[in-house]
């Protein structure tokens, strides 16, 4: 049996036996299903287990797998693993803004340059590739099926990021860019506005929408700074409006600057004083 008098023992325990401890916990919490309130009685001494049993729980319903990076990078430590998941989440909210507000203003202005192009809101079937074709009718399909308006207008709001940016691929060169370019993007420095360094940007700025809007970790990015500055400027590359309206929103300075370890203080405090 593991004795201890004080939480403070309690602690040197854990740190000289961590794997007998371990067990000794996940049997304690086999026995209370919550784990959240027990205390561990020996030696007639109460040892209350409150702040293990927050981490405990929290890990529980972040899942493991999903902790498990934070723990490595953390070096293990509860408080430090969760700050930097906190971290992360304030980090995914601070671009949202600008996520927001690229993937509108790209899909409404290659829309708008391309009607003006072809003389026609109905564009799609006169310059699309098969590939890009049949995600269109697709989404028509089940626009239709829902009982939803399905007309170009709605067509164009449904589309995916990724859609959009597949006709920056090779094979619309000479279909819809080069002479597209400067409708699109009326405000991008000429030496700058190709489809292939568009291309390059745009991919990059859906990788990290996609991190973002899967949950995934964002704050490890060593290029982060760089990719949120970047979004910034291709908005601007469409319109200064947009990028003025959406600099209102946007928090992300301050919130990387900030860095995980108050999130990781403030964790520890609520940890110290739980007793759910």
């Amino acid at each position: 049996m593991i004795e201890c008098a004080t939480a403070r023992e309690w602690t040197v325990h854990k740190k000289q036996y961590p794997g007998i401890v371990t067990a000794f916990l996940q049997k304690e919490r086999e026995r209370t299903p919550r784990g959240l309130h027990s205390n561990l009685i020996t030696g007639g001494y109460s040892c209350q287990m409150s702040q293990d049993d927050f981490y405990f729980d929290l890990k529980a319903a972040i899942s493991n797998d999903r902790a498990t990076p934070y723990y490595t990078a953390s070096r293990r430590v509860d408080s430090q693993a969760f700050g930097a998941y906190a971290w992360n989440l304030a980090l995914c909210e601070s671009v949202y803004p600008a996520l927001n507000s690229i993937e509108i203003c790209l899909r409404n202005s290659i829309n708008a340059a391309a009607i003006q192009e072809f003389g026609t809101t109905d564009w799609f079937p006169m310059c699309l590739h098969e590939r890009e074709i049949d995600v269109v009718s697709q989404l028509s399909s089940d626009l239709r099926a829902s009982g939803r308006a399905n007309g170009p207008s709605d067509l164009v709001s449904n589309l995916t990021l990724g859609f959009w940016l597949s006709l920056f691929r090779i094979r619309y060169e000479q279909v819809l860019w080069p002479k597209l370019l400067e409708a699109v993007f009326p405000h991008c420095p000429r030496s700058q506005r190709t489809r292939q360094n568009v291309y390059v940007r745009l991919e990059k700025i859906r990788r990290l929408r996609n991190r973002v809007f899967h949950h995934e970790p964002i704050w490890h990015l060593p290029d982060l700074p760089k990719r949120h500055e970047e979004i910034l400027e291709t908005i601007d590359w469409i319109s200064p409006a947009m990028l003025a309206a959406t600099r209102l929103l946007d928090r992300f300075d301050s919130v990387y600057t900030r860095g995980s370890q108050p999130y990781a203080a403030e964790l520890e405090t609520i940890a110290q004083d739980w007793n759910v």
